[in-house]
This record gives C-alpha cells, sequence and structure tokens, in this order.
C-alpha cells in the first residue's frame, strides 16, 4: 500500500533542511523588518518562543518542521536587536532644518544620484552653531561635484539638516530608519579629511586607479558605458542614453550583477588553475570577493560572489552543490548581516529575478528551437528573470519593456568579451599607447552595445509606462504564477485542480483587495497632479473632488488609481480659485458630479466657467457658497471659511474659497491655500474647531498668516508643490507632493 503523499512531500523537506531553515529564517527576518520594525517586544518575544521549538525537535517528525519555526522565530529576533535608540528620531526631528558642520567615518560605498553622490556616515562630531548634538544616530550625506567619499574615509562636511526624501513610491525614511539614519545632510561643503587605509581601502583604491586607466583609453561615452559595465560606476553617461537602456530593458548592464561576477570568476579560475593547480581556490575566492567589493558591492553582487565561491569551494572539496540550497543560504546570511536590505529593490530583484532564471529557462529555452543557440540562452533568461521580476520593475521602476528580451538577446553574447577586454583594459594601460590601442575593438562592441539601445528604444511600444502597480496585485501576480509553476510539476491527474488554483487564488485576492478598495475608512488624499493642487475625499458614502489641478492626463490618472474603477461619479466638485492651476484639470473629466460649488463672488476667467457648464450639462446643480455655509455630502461636513459676503471676486485671493473639512472621526481638513494673507486672518477667526491638517498657502512657498499659524498650531502640514524649496521658516516635518506622490490621510 502506497504511503500518504502528504508524508512524502515532508520527507522530502527533510533532505534539504539548509534550504528550509535558511528560508525560515529570511521570511520571519523579512517580515519582522517590513511589518514591525523596531519593536524589541516582539524580538524577545520571539527569541522566547525559539526555545521550546528547540525542545519539539526530538518530538516531530520530521525534525526540519520544528527547526523552520525556531529559525523563522530567531529571524524575527534578529530583525529587532540590537535594540535602536528609541529617542534618537525624536532627537533628529529638533535638528532637522538647522546648519551644521559634522565630521565622521564613511560606513558604506557612495552612490550618484540626480547628479550627485551620496554616502551613510557616522558622525563624530555635529555643531549646530557652537553647540554640539548628540545621540541622533547616522547622518546620510548629499553633495555634488567632484569630491569622492570611500569606505572607511575620516569627512567634514557642512550644511542644511534635513529629514530624510520619502519616494513617491517607496518609504526611504523606514529604510533608512532601519540603518538607523534619520537626517540628511545636503554639503554645501565637503572634504575627506583622512583617507583609509590598509585593507578596507584597496577596492576604493581598484576603483579609482581602474577609472583613470579607462578614461585614459576609451573616449566619451564608450568609457562610462564601459564603467558601469565591469564595475557598475554610473558616472558621466549621457541622459538619453541612459533613457534608451532603461526603455530596452538593458539598464541592468550598469549594475555590478550576478552575471558579470560569474564571468570573473570563470576568468580568474581560468587564469589561476594552471599556474597553482588544486591551490587556485583560495585566491580565486579572495579575487572574487575583491571585486564585489571594488563594485560596490551591491546585494548582486554580494549574492553572486557568495553561491559562487561557494560552488568553487564545493568543487574543491568534491562536493555536491544544491543551487536552491545556496540560494537560500546566501539570502539568509545577507540579512543577518543587513536585515535592512529586506527594503532593498536591488536585494528583492537580485534573488527574484535568479529564482525565475532557475526555475523558468530550460522550459522557456526548450520552445524557441527556431532560434540559434547563441541567441535562444539569452533570450529564454532574459524572458525568465522578466516575468519573475515583472511586479518589481512595475512596483519601483514603473516601466515595462516588450522589447527587453530581444535587446537583451543581442547584447548578453558580447557581455563577457566586454568584461573580459574591460578587465584587461586595466593593467595594459601602464603602457598607455598598448591600451589605446588594444580599446578600439572595445570601442566597437560597447558602440554596438549602445545602438542596440537607440535602435531598439525607437520601435513603437517599446515601453509602457507603469504610473502605480499596487502590492495586492504583485501578490496576486506571484499567487498565480506559483501555482503555474506547481501546476507543471504535478502529474496530470492534478494538473487541472493546479490550474483552477492559478486562476482562483489571484482571483481571491484580487476580489478581497477590491471589497477593502471599496470599503476603505474615510481619507483625504492630496494627488500629485505637478503644477496646481488637487484634494479628494474619500468614504464609503462617496467622493468630493476639490480643485483639478492644470493636467487632465495627471487628475485622471491619480482618480484612476484611488476610486474603484465602478465609482465613477462624484458627489461633489468644488472649485477654490478661478487660475489654471486649479481648473485646468477638468478639462476632459469623464465622471458625472451631483453638485459643483464655487465661491458666492463674481470670479474672472473663463476656464472655471466652462468646467461647471460641463457638469451643469451633465445635471449637476451649481451651489455658490459663502463664510459661515456648512454642507454634508458624502459623509463630510464642508464648513465655508470664505468668501466674506460682498468680498471682490477679481482681486486674486481675496474673494476666493477656503474649506474646512470634517470627516465621520473628527479629523478635520483646512484648505486656505488660496487667500491672501488678510483674508487668512479673517478666515482664521471664523474657524470652528482645530485642523487636524492644513494645506500650506502658495503650494508651501508662503507661510501662512500669523492669525492662522497660530489657529491651526499643532495641524499637520502639506505643500502640493511640483517641485522647488518651501518658504523659509517651515519645520522640516512638512508633507510634500513632489517627495511623496499622493498623500493619503485618515479622516
Amino acid at each position: 500500500m502506497n504511503e500518504p503523499r502528504p508524508n512524502r512531500d515532508l520527507r522530502s523537506l527533510a533532505r534539504v533542511p539548509a534550504l528550509v531553515v535558511a528560508v525560515s529564517w529570511s521570511v520571519g527576518l523579512a517580515a519582522a523588518v517590513v511589518i514591525a520594525p523596531s519593536q524589541t517586544w516582539l524580538g524577545a518575544a520571539a527569541l522566547a518562543l525559539a526555545i521550546p521549538c528547540l525542545m519539539l525537535v526530538i518530538a516531530i517528525r520530521p525534525a526540519v518542521l520544528a527547526l523552520a519555526v525556531m529559525a523563522a522565530l530567531l529571524g524575527a529576533g534578529r530583525a529587532e536587536f540590537p535594540a535602536p535608540d528609541p529617542h534618537a528620531a525624536s532627537r533628529a526631528l529638533v535638528a532637522a532644518g538647522q546648519t551644521a558642520t559634522i565630521t565622521g567615518r564613511v560606513a558604506d560605498d557612495s552612490r550618484s544620484t540626480g547628479g550627485g553622490s551620496e554616502v551613510l556616515v557616522e558622525p563624530v562630531h555635529i555643531l549646530v552653531g557652537d553647540a554640539e548634538v548628540v545621540d541622533v544616530g547616522n547622518l546620510i550625506v548629499r553633495w555634488r561635484g567632484p569630491v569622492e567619499a570611500g569606505y572607511n574615509d575620516q569627512l567634514t562636511a557642512t550644511g542644511k539638516l534635513a529629514l530624510p526624501r520619502d519616494l513617491p513610491s517607496f518609504d526611504r525614511r523606514a529604510y533608512l530608519s532601519q540603518r538607523h539614519a534619520y537626517l540628511e545632510l545636503d554639503a554645501s561643503s565637503i572634504n575627506v579629511t583622512n583617507a583609509a587605509s590598509g585593507l578596507a581601502a584597496l577596492p576604493t583604491w581598484l576603483r579609482t586607479h581602474y577609472t583613470a586607466a579607462v578614461d585614459a583609453s576609451l573616449p566619451s561615452p564608450h568609457a562610462a558605458v564601459l564603467l558601469g559595465v565591469v564595475l557598475g560606476v554610473r558616472h558621466g553617461i549621457p541622459p538619453e542614453l541612459q533613457q534608451a537602456l532603461i526603455a530596452t530593458g538593458l539598464i541592468h548592464l550598469l549594475v555590478l550583477s550576478g552575471l558579470k561576477v560569474a564571468v570573473f570568476a570563470r576568468i580568474v579560475q581560468g587564469a589561476l588553475r594552471p599556474l597553482l593547480g588544486r591551490y587556485a581556490t583560495l585566491p580565486a575566492l579572495c579575487l572574487i570577493g575583491i571585486y564585489a567589493l571594488t563594485g560596490g558591492a551591491t546585494p548582486a553582487a554580494i549574492r553572486a560572489a557568495a553561491m559562487g565561491g561557494m560552488a568553487i569551494a564545493a568543487a574543491s572539496l568534491g562536493r555536491p552543490t544544491h543551487v536552491w540550497t545556496s540560494l537560500a543560504t546566501t539570502a539568509a546570511a545577507m540579512l543577518a548581516w543587513r536585515p535592512e536590505l529586506a527594503w532593498d529593490v536591488g536585494f528583492q530583484l537580485s534573488f527574484a529575478g535568479t529564482a525565475a532564471i532557475i526555475l523558468l529557462t530550460p522550459s522557456i529555452e526548450r520552445r524557441l528551437g527556431v532560434l540559434p543557440r547563441v541567441l535562444r540562452e539569452p533570450f529564454a533568461v532574459t524572458c525568465a528573470a522578466q516575468i519573475g521580476t515583472l511586479p518589481m520593475m512595475a512596483a519601483d521602476f514603473h516601466v515595462l519593456s516588450p522589447v527587453g528580451p530581444i535587446a537583451n538577446a543581442l547584447a548578453l553574447p558580447i557581455l563577457p568579451v566586454i568584461v573580459a577586454a574591460g578587465l584587461a583594459l586595466g593593467p595594459l594601460a601602464l603602457v598607455p599607447e598598448v591600451a589605446r590601442l588594444a580599446a578600439i575593438p572595445l570601442a566597437g562592441l560597447l558602440a554596438y552595445l549602445e545602438q542596440v539601445a537607440y535602435l531598439l528604444a525607437r520601435v513603437p511600444a517599446a515601453v509602457f509606462p507603469v504610473v502605480r502597480f499596487p502590492p495586492w496585485a504583485g501578490l496576486a501576480y506571484y499567487a498565480g504564477l506559483g501555482v503555474v509553476i506547481a501546476a507543471a510539476r504535478v502529474d496530470r491527474r492534478h494538473r487541472a485542480r493546479a490550474l483552477a488554483a492559478a486562476v482562483g487564488a489571484p482571483a481571491l485576492i484580487a476580489a478581497t483587495a477590491l471589497a477593502m478598495w471599496a470599503n476603505a475608512p474615510p481619507q483625504v488624499s492630496v494627488l500629485a497632479v505637478g503644477n496646481g493642487q488637487a484634494l479628494l475625499f474619500r468614504s464609503a458614502h462617496g467622493a468630493i473632488l476639490v480643485d483639478g489641478g492644470a493636467s487632465p492626463t495627471r487628475l485622471n490618472d491619480e482618480l484612476g488609481q484611488i476610486l474603484p474603477p465602478w465609482q465613477t461619479a462624484l458627489d461633489t466638485v468644488a472649485i477654490t480659485a478661478p487660475g489654471l492651476g486649479h481648473v485646468a484639470g477638468f478639462a476632459g473629466l469623464d465622471r458625472t458630479t451631483r453638485t459643483v460649488v464655487i465661491p458666492g463672488t463674481q470670479l474672472t476667467g473663463s476656464a472655471w466657467r466652462t468646467a461647471a457648464f460641463e457638469a451643469v450639462a451633465r445635471g449637476a446643480r451649481i451651489v455658490r457658497a459663502q463664510a459661515g455655509d456648512i454642507l454634508n455630502t458624502a459623509g463630510f461636513r464642508l464648513e465655508v471659511l470664505s468668501p466674506e459676503p460682498g468680498a471682490r471676486g477679481d482681486e486674486v485671493g481675496a474673494g476666493y474659497l477656503a474649506l474646512r473639512v470634517v470627516g465621520p472621526t473628527g479629523r478635520s481638513f483646512c484648505d486656505l491655500s488660496d487667500l491672501d494673507v488678510d483674508a487668512q486672518t479673517v478666515a482664521a477667526s471664523r474657524l470652528p474647531g482645530p485642523c487636524t491638517y492644513l494645506l500650506l498657502p502658495g503650494a508651501g512657498r508662503s507661510r501662512p498668516s500669523p492669525e492662522l499659524d497660530r489657529a491651526t498650531a499643532g495641524a499637520q502640514l502639506i505643500a502640493s508643490l511640483a517641485s522647488g524649496r518651501l518658504a523659509r521658516g517651515l519645520p522640516p516635518t512638512v508633507l510634500r507632493t513632489d517627495q511623496e506622490g499622493t498623500i493619503t490621510l485618515p479622516m
């Protein structure tokens, strides 16, 4: 009689205990980092529960199940310990906005950002005037210019302290808090006072000298492209070429990826084995590690170096390797070293892409028999990587590239040649004439790579922009993909049920997400519509749109992301001012509305009239509102604070609409952003209660009047900036749409 299938499955897991334990550790650690960071009580509880699990190893068979639970609990404990200083963030908040001079040690390799560089610094001294600031955590130092700061360098910098810049699609502040960094310093001056020495300085020294050798041997932009291909250094890439590489899915060529580390490992082994024989293993491992560090120690490079090192070591010992165990063990070790890597996009892409390549490449390649082998393998590898990383590419980079597999099939076959020739260019630079001569064919290969990117980027539908990719869509995607992969590996009797699950699992996730979407709690969204402003108040009873920004496309995109697909009507539209930054977005708005609220004054201009007349043509009614009016709509109470009766609409900022919107929970949003200073003062006296949130005047480029400032003390300030700087004197806690995208707040 056959043994039940579940028991066979459990026993098969027992054959790879390292894989199960490593995956459990990684899942527990990553969940703690992302869901409940800096909760020491949770870490203590996890460590306490891990002890009984160790006891269960004796009683439970297979013991790997108890080991897996124990590993997950220990991973959660590692994520929460060591405990950060609980008051460092609040002390950093007090220091934000002040000019400081800092000295400290560089704790990581620098990264290029927006024409400049940034680096993590462990400060030794922070001076604000004559006073020293202590215990505010690490700093992110940003600067522009030719100065280079390497790992373990000592530096001095002067600039303005600020809270870390958030990003529309990434909670950067939460990520940096995992590295105990709560402040950024925008440096106006920076100086490396003491360069690192010893082995710690070797990667930086190699990178600097190799960069100089390449620049002396190749013209621009070929030199910049080669530095990106060989070391992942992305300085000097022309913007149009970088955009073409992104559009064709070739931007990964400018990152020190696992493929390049594998090429380097083969070159090193091929060079050392004839000379050292079986003693070549240790030098090869050292050189691979140095290469990964020289390229900036990216997660992809570290992963590839670790996996390649394990494969080389196992081969020298005559032991077999298991690719899934190597991959899981590497991920577990990297997360144990730096738990904040769970947030890192590069870490996520590297492991998801590698797993997809291992799983999917053979089956894809079998179906591409018509292609020559030189194109078949890179095409299949790229297709597999894109399938495995599609949600991450959509969510983090906001693009999908259908021509990516074609571009990679044309580019990847010559990548090993470029890497090998590029590495050889370093020692050849000792004889400049020889290096320049050897660089001629290399320049031809680099020009070919650039032309592939330029030409394919011009193909129609080469790239699809993705405005926003919600997490639930990624979860549904991976659920369906996982079941499809599993269905291909089960016998035919169970394949129909597996394929049904492949449809049912994403459908269930999507239905749950849509139900939560439809019944979301009351909230206000300050929409990122570029120039101008737009506010969306939404509850289970309906939606209110206050202003429409300057771009119909941006407004429609933002509304489509926030409102459920079936909610095509708005309960109320309010126009607070006649400027194009308030009403131009209404052009072509295909949503009906019941009520249009406008100021009870004689406004000038025609754009707002057109928007109002189009709404009336669809059945809306016009409400002219004045100070003291109260409107109840969509579950919110709209308290009108301006204009005053008799105010003139042709005076900018005097006769415009100001609102205090109160939600069901009592939270309130105050929009007096269009009023001039005098009108703000009058409206402030009419406030019937506090403001939980306040939209700043002039998109944040103006300060509220002193009376309004006092009346709204303690409110969360919000700026609907498209770009630029805030007015002087505003606190660093201002939420900005240019940094965070659409800002959604509970009401």
